[in-house]
């Protein structure tokens, strides 16, 4: 087939300018799919990496954890390829970085390889999006090994808080579901509503091919066009509409873990979604409460040997998010304590009480790591992705740049106040298990 004919076979979206010399060429094939590549030549390979946009919030309520089982299931075999072969053939070509995840809103797929494996890497992501063989052996192993993921999961008190804090500040959004799932929903899957789920959602229509590195669009696109563009889309099911009510109240709960060494505590507030204008603020924010020597939790909390751990982060979604805030004490310190200083802090920063110094510290720093990622392949792929889900612009998170930059200390008063100061909290704290009886 000519050049010509092969490049008939998908429309060019656009070209969007990322950072310096990088852009990023966005396609479309007939079928749905989309594809994003960036041209990097700094080191001879590429990333390649596939979105889904489908995440533990597409699941029905009741039915958690297949998005995430698929996650197993997609390295396993496929109607041309046997078990252990797709890894075999990844390893053998200077494969590296072969994984994947599933979080609330997509399942990613990723590996690197070596410039000139181009065709070989579209040849087994197009294999396994339309020929992943599910059956009854494969199934039940792979619940299995889910099973263990998730007990072992479970034993770690941090993971096991943060699960019971969104099962408690959710209480209609299916963002309060574990994204692993729950162990009898996971036990009473079948292959039929397996083989269901991959054909609404590994459809060409509702995927993203991001590629970063040396390579030629061109070449990149005929690959693709050629790898994928016999496959037949579907329509993906809908997201259920369900937004979270506003929440009214304060929810406090205490739980305790077996494995528990030392008290946590975990906070969190409802916040927008990453498009909506305060995003850039809230992150602002909790960067200037735990990241750095001089963000003010750390010299108050960890620095004085009052918490072992404290984090602070402004956890977007698609959907609604979370301003979360999480302290590990110290040995003899009390909740109350943690909580009042943390209190105090955002106090002070409703009231100003912050100097332009601070904020540039952390401006700079947020610039930084995305001016970071966008040297790594891997990474910047990553930002592109986030940005595609999650607001639906490949470019959103290198634009956040110039609103982080616009960052005023008047906004960050008036995010403490309206989303922290007078919203309300959910509050879990973790003890012990001994130590609750």
């Amino acid at each position: 087939m000519t050049q010509r004919a092969i490049s008939a076979q998908y429309s060019r979206i656009g070209e969007v300018k990322l950072l310096g010399n990088l852009a990023v060429e966005h396609y479309e094939l007939p079928n749905g799919l989309q594809a994003a590549i960036v041209v990097d030549r700094t080191t001879p390979i590429f990333s390649y990496q596939t979105w889904f946009k489908t995440g533990s919030a597409d699941e029905p309520a009741g039915r958690q954890g297949l998005a995430h089982l698929f996650e197993h299931m997609m390295f396993r075999k496929t109607s041309r390829r046997a078990m252990g072969e797709f890894e075999q053939l990844v390893n053998a070509n200077g494969g590296t970085g072969m994984n994947a995840y599933t979080s609330r809103d997509q399942t990613v797929y990723f590996f690197t390889f070596p410039k000139e494996k181009v065709d070989l890497a579209t040849e087994l992501e197009s294999d396994r999006m339309a020929n992943l063989v599910i059956d009854s052996a494969m199934f039940e192993t792979e619940k299995g090994a889910v099973l263990t993921e998730r007990n072992r999961g479970l034993d770690d008190p941090y993971r096991f808080l943060w699960e019971e804090v969104y099962k408690l500040a959710y209480t209609k959004h299916n963002y309060k579901y574990s994204t692993i799932g729950e162990a009898e929903t996971i036990k009473n899957f079948t292959v039929e509503e397996a083989l269901d789920f991959y054909r609404a959602f590994y459809t060409p229509n509702n995927a993203l091919v991001i590629v970063v590195g040396d390579v030629r669009p061109d070449a990149v696109m005929a690959s693709i066009a050629e790898r994928y563009g016999a496959l037949k889309s579907s329509e993906p099911k809908k997201r259920d509409g369900v937004s979270e009510p506003f929440q009214t109240e304060e929810r406090v709960a205490t739980v305790a873990h077996p494995k528990a060494r030392a008290e946590m505590i975990a906070k969190v507030w409802h916040i927008p979604d990453i498009k909506h204008p305060d995003y850039p603020v809230l992150a602002v924010i909790a960067r200037l409460l735990t990241s750095g020597k001089s963000a003010l939790l750390n010299e108050r909390l960890l620095n004085k040997a009052k918490v072992t751990a404290v984090a602070s982060e402004a956890y977007i979604s698609k959907d609604e998010g979370t301003f979360e805030f999480f302290a590990q004490l110290a040995n003899g310190e009390s909740f109350d304590e943690a909580e009042e200083i943390f209190l105090q802090s955002v106090k002070e920063l409703a009231e100003g009480k912050i100097s332009d110094d601070q904020i540039q510290i952390v401006k700079n720093n947020v610039q930084r790591g995305i001016y970071h990622a966008a040297t790594a392949p891997s990474a910047l792929g990553k930002l592109l992705g986030d940005g595609f889900i999650n607001a639906g612009d490949l470019s959103f998170q290198i634009k956040v740049l110039d609103r982080i930059d616009k960052v005023m200390r008047e906004d960050i008063s008036r995010a403490v106040v309206g989303y922290i100061l007078n919203g309300k909290a959910t509050t879990l704290r973790l003890v012990p298990e001994l130590q609750k009886n």
